[in-house]
């Protein structure tokens, strides 16, 4: 009788598309910024993957700006970031694909801007037997204020997107 027995490491990794709360430890606007731009993110509590630590309390998330619009008239700022790196409190840097995730999407900014002025139209009833009747409301004119530019604070939700699994070597 012929016995196999086979043992299966099991590498720990990070699920792609898991969220990591982050806060950035200056404000980012995109006045000062421009494409290309280094940024980093702190993460402010241990991330664990069963019994192994994936990213420490303090960990820093390296990433870069990749989409800058600047405010126009009707629209405001707006920025994308990419993840690159991880920088780990003893020093060591680690390549992590990521996205910066504001509050439910990967854009911050990019939203229209309020009208700057209203007209009042006449919508008149359409009840039969009635003649009188009907109601004035007030409609955007078409113009719009000029955009505004975007700002990152520390206490704004912020979450990390990973976009490929990223296993943890002890």
């Amino acid at each position: 009788m012929l016995f196999s027995i086979a043992f299966c490491a099991y590498d720990p990794y990070v699920p792609k598309g898991t969220l990591i709360k982050v806060y950035t430890k200056v404000p980012l606007s995109t006045e000062q910024l421009e494409e290309g731009s280094l940024v980093y993110f702190a993460v402010p509590a241990d991330v664990w993957v069963q019994e192994t630590k994936a990213f420490g309390k303090g960990d820093i998330f390296k990433g870069y700006v990749s989409m800058l619009k600047m405010p126009v008239l009707g629209v405001n700022a707006a920025m994308k970031v990419n993840i690159t790196d991880i920088i780990t409190k003893e020093g060591y840097m680690e390549p992590v694909k990521g996205t910066l995730i504001f509050g439910n999407t990967d854009t911050l900014g990019g939203n229209l801007t309020d009208p700057a002025s209203y007209n009042k139209s006449y919508f008149p009833l359409k009840v039969y037997g009635s003649i009188w009747g009907g109601t004035y409301k007030y409609v955007p004119s078409g113009d719009y204020e000029f955009g505004k530019h975007m700002v990152i604070n520390m206490r704004d939700s912020l979450f990390v997107q990973i976009d490929e699994d990223y296993y943890v070597y002890e």
